[in-house]
C-alpha cells in the first residue's frame, strides 16, 4: 500500500498567515442550515401571517436574488425586507438565539488553533456574517481569544465573493498573499481569494455535520484539521 497522502501536505514552512471563515469552517454550518432552512421559514410564517406558499415563495426568491452579495448576510437588510410582512416584530437575532444551543465547534477546530498560534502563524477569521451574529456565535465558542485578527466583511463593504473584499483587506491588514493559506467552504470566496493572488487554498469537505461531503473542486480538500496540523503539534 502506498504511504502518499490522499491530499497534498500543507507546506507550513511557506505559510506565515491563516485566513480562516466561521461558519462551515471553524463552526459546525449546522446551526446556520437548521436557521435559514427550518427553523426561519417556519417562524417567518407564523409572524407573518401569510399563507405558507406564498411565504416559502418570498424567502426564496430573496434568497436566489441575494446569493453571493453581501446583503444576503446582512440582517438588517433582511429586516427591512420583511418586517412588513410581519404582524409581530421580526427580531432575527432573537430567532437566532432560539436555537443558539446548536452553536458549536467542528472538531478538532480549538486545538488547530491553539497549534497555529503556538506555531507563531497569524490566525485571522474572515467573515461574511453579520456582526451581530458573529456576537452571539461568540457567546457559545470562545473562538475569540484562539484568533489575532477579525475581518467582517459588513465593516470593510464587500462580501468575500467579491475582489473588492481582498483589495480592501490587504489595505488593512499586513499579509503576504504567496505566504498565506485561505481555508473556506465558500468556493467562490476562494476563487475570488485566488484571483487575488492568494497562493495556499483550502476547502472544508464536510462543512455541515448532518450534511453530506462537498465536491470542492478545483481546490484541494481540508478533511481533518488535526491532521493537517500534526507536523506543528510535535514542534
Amino acid at each position: 500500500m502506498s504511504d502518499t497522502p490522499a491530499h497534498p501536505a500543507l507546506p507550513w514552512q511557506d505559510i506565515d498567515t491563516v485566513l480562516l471563515d466561521m461558519d462551515g469552517t471553524l463552526l459546525d454550518l449546522d446551526f446556520d442550515a437548521r436557521f435559514w432552512k427550518e427553523h426561519f421559514p417556519q417562524r417567518y410564517v407564523e409572524l407573518s401571517g401569510l399563507a405558507e406558499p406564498e411565504a416559502m415563495a418570498r424567502l426564496n426568491a430573496r434568497f436566489e436574488g441575494l446569493r453571493g452579495q453581501l446583503a444576503w448576510y446582512c440582517l438588517d437588510d433582511w429586516h427591512r425586507a420583511l418586517a412588513p410582512d410581519c404582524r409581530n416584530e421580526l427580531d432575527l437575532i432573537a430567532l437566532k438565539r432560539e436555537l443558539a444551543h446548536h452553536i458549536r465547534y467542528r472538531h478538532g477546530v480549538p486545538e488547530f488553533l491553539e497549534r497555529l498560534g503556538g506555531a507563531g502563524k497569524q490566525r485571522v477569521l474572515v467573515t461574511n456574517a453579520h456582526p451581530a451574529s458573529v456576537d452571539l456565535k461568540f457567546e457559545r465558542v470562545d473562538l475569540y481569544t484562539r484568533l489575532d485578527r477579525l475581518f467582517n466583511a459588513h465593516e470593510i463593504g464587500a462580501a468575500k465573493e467579491s475582489p473588492r473584499f481582498w483589495d480592501r483587506l490587504a489595505e488593512q491588514l499586513h499579509f503576504d498573499p504567496d505566504r498565506t493559506l485561505l481555508v473556506d467552504d465558500n468556493l467562490v470566496a476562494l476563487a475570488a481569494a485566488e484571483d487575488f493572488g492568494i497562493r495556499h487554498l483550502r476547502a472544508i469537505t464536510l462543512p455541515n455535520s448532518r450534511g453530506e461531503p462537498m465536491d470542492t473542486a478545483p481546490f484541494e480538500p481540508l478533511d481533518d484539521f488535526l491532521a493537517a496540523t500534526a507536523v506543528l503539534a510535535t514542534r
